[in-house]
């Protein structure tokens, strides 16, 4: 078969399709699996064609095990690139809720868009938020392909949690990453390397469009700005307070300190970091520290989000599931804080049915923002019960 259109790869979990014009339809399926798999993978394919507009194509799978949605996707891409075929509308068979703004998100777990062996089982680590990455884990080559992956896989995959996807910058390959991937009605879009509020500005006004000619309820896609340049930091509490639709604000140290020149460290990242949290704070947001990049090391690990968590995080991205439990303990209340904390709301009580403006405990002072802390650790830690979170 001729060079036409060609997607995929023969990698374990994935597809090669290959396209090219013909007078008529043919699928021509190769696979190891029996008669009733392949079968399958035709039907697929064939209902895929049909949604590209029935184009008259001679098409080859070469199949190494690939999910439906993974052969959807890599039809599609193939169409598309044989025939210059605009975004294709699929419907989602997925019906997600939108994403609270005080949701626990003590982890944000990246998978790289473009790799459907490393995508197949992204939903079931038990991370707070998966984070299905177009920017920096895609070359150029592989962006058209790794969008319309992604759009395939949140319309086939009901997430337990969160599921976002950073998409690229607005000025590059973003606007084409939205109006694809809004189909899968994902919870929310991460925005990498903001550097003002006009940026958060311009991808909500985009959000809007776009929700509302998918006739998706307005608002109902967040946005997360990562903060990973000097003039996004300095200009972080505008970014963080640009738009209603922003629910947490992340922190990018890789980029950060290239930026900025410096060696990563916590010294040169104190700063930033505590930029951020402020911001946040300021905003009614959650942050979310860096991602730690040594898999190899736990003890690093542990302490960088003990670290992160005494600095005001919420949360921490991690770039494996191996991080996620020691992400999760970190940002739990403990059993102690959980019981202080109680101790403190059940003070304030007594103290307001004795008719008492004053309130004590073990002989110290109970102010106001002691107790409102107590009350966000207590609703915290029921919301983590309630989820099935609990670490």
């Amino acid at each position: 078969m001729s060079s036409g259109g060609v997607a995929g790869s023969d990698a374990k979990g994935d597809c090669l399709v290959t396209v090219e014009r013909a007078e008529t339809l043919h699928v021509n399926v190769l696979t190891k699996a029996d008669v009733l798999v392949a079968r399958g993978i035709e039907t697929v394919v064939r209902n895929t064609l049909a949604q590209c507009g029935s184009p008259n194509l001679a098409v080859e799978v070469q199949d190494v095990g690939s999910l439906d949605y993974v052969l959807a996707a890599r039809t599609e891409t193939a169409v598309r690139s044989a025939l210059s075929v605009d975004a294709v509308a699929i419907k989602s068979r997925v019906r997600r809720l939108a994403t609270p703004v005080d949701r626990p998100r003590r982890s944000r777990l990246y998978a790289p868009g473009n790799n459907p062996r490393l995508l197949a089982s992204i939903d079931v680590h038990g991370a707070d938020c998966v984070l299905l990455d177009l920017e920096d884990s895609v070359p150029l080559s592989e962006k058209l392909a790794a969008r319309i992956l992604v759009k395939h896989l949140l319309a086939a995959i009901p997430f337990p949690r969160d599921v976002w996807v950073r998409i690229n910058g607005l000025d590059s390959e973003g606007e084409a990453d939205v109006r694809e991937i809004l189909y899968g009605q994902p919870h929310g879009v991460c925005l990498p390397k903001a550097e003002s509020a006009a940026d958060v500005v311009a991808l909500s006004k985009l959000l809007d469009e776009v929700e509302a000619a998918y006739d998706i309820d307005p608002g109902f896609t967040k946005i997360m700005p990562i903060i990973e340049t000097a003039r996004g930091v300095l200009r972080c509490e505008e970014i963080a307070t640009a738009d209603p639709r922003i629910v947490m604000m992340a922190f990018g140290a890789e980029d950060y300190t290239r930026d900025v020149g410096a060696i990563r460290s916590r010294p040169s990242l104190l700063f930033a970091r505590s930029m951020i949290v402020a911001a946040a704070t300021v905003a009614g947001i959650q942050a979310s520290d860096t991602v730690f990049s040594d898999l190899d090391d736990e003890e690093g690990l542990a302490n960088e989000t003990a670290l992160a968590r005494e600095l005001g995080f919420d949360g921490k991205g991690a770039i494996n599931p191996r991080q996620l439990g020691p992400i999760h303990r970190a940002f739990s209340p403990s059993e102690v804080e959980l019981v202080y904390a109680r101790r403190v709301v059940e003070a304030a009580e007594s103290a307001e049915r004795a008719g008492s403006g004053a309130v004590a405990l073990d002989g110290k002072m109970i102010d106001k923002p002691v107790l409102e802390r107590a009350k966000r650790v207590l609703k915290y830690g029921q919301q983590l019960v309630q989820g099935g979170d609990v670490a």
